[in-house]
């Protein structure tokens, strides 16, 4: 695994996370079209974040920093994209919270588990899908606010968020446990 950090796909990355400012900005400003345009930003995220992984995947650019930059920079997207839904009355609260404080834990964790054992562990396929079904929700509520098909995306993702919190916590013990380096 490469140990570079300004390969093509973590530049990526990067500008994935970049793009929260005008995200940001767009939708919390009075223009008449804000809802399109901070749509269209999260088409330009979303590409951004498909590209990244074909480069690291097909050109041989996966490395230890690509690990940690694609699932931060997918965290710090849904974050603000939760927290501007938040703002305008969008989302409800307990949501955002949930959202957070998921996201934290797990990232704290992922902190933890490198500094104790030196592996950067990666996404996993229920986490993969649960960032996707809120994406969409995010997604459809900045396009539309609120709707019925948004609200099925918000209670299918409470479900995938539980389920990768608790893979990701079977993940964090089973690999400070003993046995586990055996």
């Amino acid at each position: 695994m490469r140990r570079e950090f300004l390969t093509p796909s973590n530049i990526l990355s990067i500008s994935r996370a970049v793009l929260v400012i005008p995200f940001v900005y767009v939708m919390l400003s009075s223009l008449p079209t804000a809802r399109l345009w901070g749509a269209l930003i999260m088409i330009l995220a979303a590409l951004t974040d498909r590209f990244d992984g074909v480069l690291a995947r097909k050109y041989g650019y996966e490395t230890e920093w690509g690990r940690i930059l694609d699932p931060l920079a997918d965290k710090i997207g849904i974050a603000a994209g939760a927290l501007v839904l938040l703002q305008l009355g969008d989302i409800p609260l307990w949501f955002v919270i949930a959202l957070i404080a998921r996201d934290v834990m797990i990232f704290l964790g992922g902190i933890y588990i490198k500094a104790r054992t030196g592996v950067v562990l990666p996404s996993n396929q229920t986490g993969k899908w649960a960032v996707g079904i809120i994406s969409l929700a995010i997604f459809l509520l900045v396009l539309t606010g609120a709707s019925p098909a948004a609200s099925i995306c918000i209670w299918l993702s409470v479900v995938l968020l539980i389920a990768s919190f608790v893979s990701y916590v079977r993940r964090f013990f089973k690999e400070l446990s003993p046995l586990s380096k055996a």
